[in-house]
């Protein structure tokens, strides 16, 4: 992959918001307003590649929109996330991750007794983040 100006800002941007999932649009406005102004099929381009190397993870959320996020590094594994159903945000879910690795890789271990290989495992919990759940709260915060 080429050090472009606008690689380095997408890198930039993940490396800025390490919990953020963004979507292409987002992504796309993100870099413009970093100076990094891209058209759309390159910023499509760009995520597939860094996806393919490992750096992105590609999740659908509940509006069936594609978002991007950092893959989790070294032994971390699937990171589980919220997603509210109303501004659609995401949220990784860091306590209790020991407890979710360990179910993981039983549930993963046990399918793999099975004969099924290449697995990847998504937990996503849907739901209503405080913000939109309480509105009134989150404007006095």
């Amino acid at each position: 992959m080429r050090a472009t100006r606008a690689t380095r800002a997408l890198a930039q941007l993940f490396e800025a918001r390490p919990d953020a999932a963004l979507s292409e649009a987002e992504v796309e406005s993100a870099l413009a307003a970093a100076g990094a102004p891209v058209n759309k099929v390159t910023v499509y381009r760009m995520l597939d590649r860094f996806a393919a190397a490992g750096l992105l993870q590609r999740q659908v959320d509940g509006a069936r929109v594609t978002r991007f996020a950092l893959a989790p590094q070294g032994g971390e594994g699937a990171v589980p996330r919220f997603e509210c159903g109303d501004c659609h945000r995401q949220f990784r879910l860091a306590q209790g991750s020991a407890r979710v690795q360990s179910a993981l890789k039983q549930v993963l271990q046990a399918l793999a007794t099975a004969g099924h290989e290449s697995l990847a495992v998504e937990i996503a919990v849907r739901g209503r983040c405080a913000g939109c759940a309480h509105p009134a709260e989150g404007a006095a915060a």
